[in-house]
């Protein structure tokens, strides 16, 4: 059952259908996407209610850990807002309300109660899978360039797809994980991203049974060197919540996109959400580079009073 605000429950592997029913018709924003909410729970402590028939999440921050409330739905909106900040204050959460989806807020715009700002860190990037799969154009030569060069340097290259992990292909999906890790720590600050905790998140999907995930490998004899964890999700899109690659292969980051973009334009998904980017200057420029088709804006949201 789902709880009735201010009552909440611990969010659980068991909770897919409860959460589902709030967001099946909607966007897939990525922070609502039940995989990305249970697996990036790393310390057990979100957490999920109805208020107004809306679906109100009790958030982890993805980075500091740091506790907040959101909501999605269209009832209600005002009061809900209202609601949820009077129960932050009483209990010492941050008061103002994040990740609240853009459809959410037309109605707390155009109320003075409210002061709603964008969180451009937190918009989710929407690619189109056919611009992807072909780099047409001149906004994609430097993509096309650096898939060419990959395919002559590597011509051995192994490129496949699978619907379950194996132990064996676990071992190989974190020791890619082990050595990107070592990477991005020697060459940017440690405080960017907490690799600890993405670490944990990448061993829960690993270890979760949903048919709608594909794991997408770049193989090289034995050795991994890219990999992408993607779920297929309602309306023709799919979301891409996991992806490494081993950057000492020059273009591999290029040639696993096209080649897994071709697949999923294919099997009929158009938009692929790669989420946010966290205000992290080099992800925020890397995904920029693949020329997003849109993005799922996202907003906070504070009492004026």
């Amino acid at each position: 059952m789902i709880p009735k605000f201010p009552n909440f429950k611990k969010i659980e592997i068991n909770d897919k259908k409860y959460i589902d029913q709030f967001v099946a018709n909607q966007k897939p924003y990525s922070d609502f996407n039940f995989t990305s909410l249970w697996v990036w729970d790393t310390d057990n402590e979100r957490r999920f209610s109805e208020l107004n028939n809306n679906l109100v999440i009790y958030f982890t921050d993805y980075v500091s850990g740091e506790p907040f409330l959101s909501f999605f739905g269209s009832n209600k909106v005002v009061e809900t807002a209202q609601e949820l900040i009077i129960f932050a204050k009483k209990n010492n959460i941050q008061t103002t309300l994040r990740l609240i989806p853009e459809e959410v807020v037309s109605d707390l715009k155009k109320s003075d109660l409210f002061s709603v700002v964008e969180d451009q860190n937190n918009f989710d990037y929407i690619f189109s899978t056919s611009q992807l799969s072909v780099f047409r154009g001149v906004k994609y030569k430097a993509k096309r360039r650096m898939v060419n060069k990959f395919s002559i340097l590597y011509p051995n290259v192994v490129f496949k797809y699978e619907k379950s992990i194996n132990f064996v292909l676990r071992k190989h999906i974190i020791d890619l994980l082990q050595k990107w890790t070592v990477k991005k720590e020697s060459n940017q600050k440690i405080e960017d991203l907490d690799f600890e905790n993405e670490k944990k998140a990448l061993l829960k999907i690993l270890q979760m049974e949903n048919k709608n995930l594909l794991i997408f490998t770049c193989f090289l004899g034995d050795n991994l060197i890219g990999f992408e964890i993607d779920e297929i999700l309602q309306h023709k899109y799919a979301i891409a919540h996991f992806s490494k690659v081993n950057t000492l292969y020059s273009g591999v980051n290029d040639f696993l996109n096209m080649k897994l973009s071709q697949y999923l334009n294919n099997i009929g998904i158009e938009f692929c959400n790669w989420e946010q980017d966290l205000g992290i200057e080099n992800l925020r420029k890397s995904k920029m580079s693949y020329c997003p088709v849109n993005f799922f804006k996202k907003y906070e949201v504070s009492l004026t009073y």
